[in-house]
Formats: C-alpha cells, sequence, structure tokens
C-alpha cells in the first residue's frame, strides 16, 4: 500500500503526485502515528486529486489495435498503454492480471479480446479492481439517442446502432454493423463486420 514505519516511529503514506519534465513519477508524503493515520491522509489528498484519463487495454492483438485507433480518435485520452499475457508482444507493459499495478496511472480500461467467455472474465476483473469501464463508440457509428449501450462495449467505424435497441456489458459492434430497431443484445456478443442484425436473430 506504499505504507511504511519509519525509523523515527512514524508512519510514511506515499502517494503519485505528477511527472518530472522527463516523464519520471514524483511522489508526495503523508505522515501519521499509526498506520491507519497515514493512510487516512493520503486518502484524504487521492480522492481531492482529479485523475488523468489515460486507458489501459486489456489485449495488444490485433483487436487491441483496433480499439487503440478508436480511443485515439476520441482525443480524451492523454496516454494508451497495453497489457498482454504474451509478454513478447512489444507493446505489452506487463501481464493482464497485473492490472492492479497501473490502477493509479490508467484508470479507465478495457478487455480487448475476441473470446467472449475471456472478455467477460477480464470485465469483471477491472471491475472488482476498481478500473473506470467507459463505453467506446468511433466518431463515424451511429447511435440513436434512444439507445442503451452498456459499460465496457466497444462500437467501431461506421456501425448503426437504431432507436430503442439495447446493448449489454463488454459487446463489440465491429465496423459497418447495423442492429436494427429495438433489439437486444446480450452481455459479451461479438457483432461482425457489416452484419445486420435483427430481433430475429435473438429469438
Amino acid at each position: 500500500m506504499n505504507i511504511r514505519k519509519r525509523k523515527d516511529g512514524r508512519y510514511e503514506a506515499r502517494y503519485p503526485k505528477g511527472r518530472d519534465a522527463a516523464g519520471k513519477l514524483l511522489y508526495g508524503y503523508c505522515y501519521g502515528h499509526s498506520f491507519e493515520e497515514a493512510r487516512e491522509k493520503r486518502d484524504r489528498i487521492m480522492a481531492q486529486r482529479p485523475r488523468e484519463m489515460n486507458l489501459l487495454i486489456l489485449g495488444a492483438g490485433g483487436h487491441g489495435e483496433i480499439i487503440r485507433e478508436l480511443a485515439q480518435s476520441l482525443g480524451v485520452f492523454r496516454k494508451i498503454g497495453f497489457l498482454d499475457d504474451d509478454l513478447k508482444n512489444p507493446l505489452a507493459m506487463g501481464r493482464c492480471d497485473d492490472c492492479l499495478r497501473y490502477l493509479e496511472e490508467y484508470p479507465i480500461a478495457i478487455p480487448s479480446v475476441g473470446d467472449q467467455k475471456l472478455r467477460m472474465q477480464w470485465l469483471a476483473m477491472l471491475a472488482r479492481s476498481g478500473f473506470v469501464l467507459p463505453i467506446l463508440v468511433h466518431p463515424t457509428a451511429t447511435v440513436s439517442p434512444s439507445a442503451a449501450v452498456g459499460y465496457g462495449t466497444v462500437i467501431e467505424a461506421r456501425a448503426t446502432v437504431s432507436p430503442g435497441v439495447r446493448i449489454g456489458n463488454g459487446c463489440i459492434i465491429a465496423s459497418g454493423a447495423t442492429i436494427d430497431r429495438n433489439v437486444k443484445i446480450p452481455d459479451g456478443t461479438l457483432v461482425g463486420c457489416g452484419r445486420v442484425i435483427t430481433a430475429a436473430d435473438f429469438e
């Protein structure tokens, strides 16, 4: 928890407070006569600080690159990083199970993998760890104001989501797909490129 007992008997709690000109992380310190006092002081400071809009993508494969380009097109993320279980991937900063180590620097995270079961496992892991789970919609996609989209869902370029549609959590609506009106898309569904989905697809 970045809290240690000093030689003088006080407890020291460390927290990240910014970066220097070279990008090195800088820390601030709080002190208390007990572990709990130091932690409470640190937590009060952290609660008052705005968190950076940085995105962590779990999965550095082909779909991860699609999500990175989509996120870049939105212009809201200062930094975008990757985790991947294949540490030979040059984009990977670490393994996906290590995501909690990156929570402070990358408070927003989303899984990027085609396998539905694994994607939903990662989504649940991120939620338990305290990450913000975004909804990412490409600027060229059309989403009706009356549609509802669940967290962790990605809607790619030129997709169309019609009025009354309900899309669950952790879904992927690929490029050029069309969701007909009033369709309900279950959690974790992957709608392929160019597909047209009607209510009959989920009867």
